[in-house]
């Protein structure tokens, strides 16, 4: 059934991504920030930030393709999470 609902919501425009970014690389977790900060509100979903918190940071986001194609390469990651 899950499966079924993820292609519904590919199908609709509303895709799932994951950001992650390694706390020694500060412009990593910078970008993840600023990016989930301009585009907080075109995101239907905006999980809490996941990740062990020591060494990486994660953010598990959904919201419209055209806004989640956007998110910085370098905190682009991929997860279970994800529907693109």
């Amino acid at each position: 059934m899950a499966e079924a609902a993820c292609r519904c919501a590919t199908v609709l425009g509303v895709i799932r991504q994951t950001m992650a970014a390694s706390v020694d690389k500060p412009s990593e977790v910078e970008a993840a920030e600023v990016w989930l900060n301009a585009n907080r509100d075109a995101l239907t979903y905006a999980g809490e930030e996941g990740g062990c918190g020591c060494c990486v940071r994660m953010w598990k986001v959904e919201g419209p393709a055209e806004v989640l194609v956007t998110i910085p390469y370098e905190v682009s990651a991929s997860s279970d999470w994800d529907t693109a």
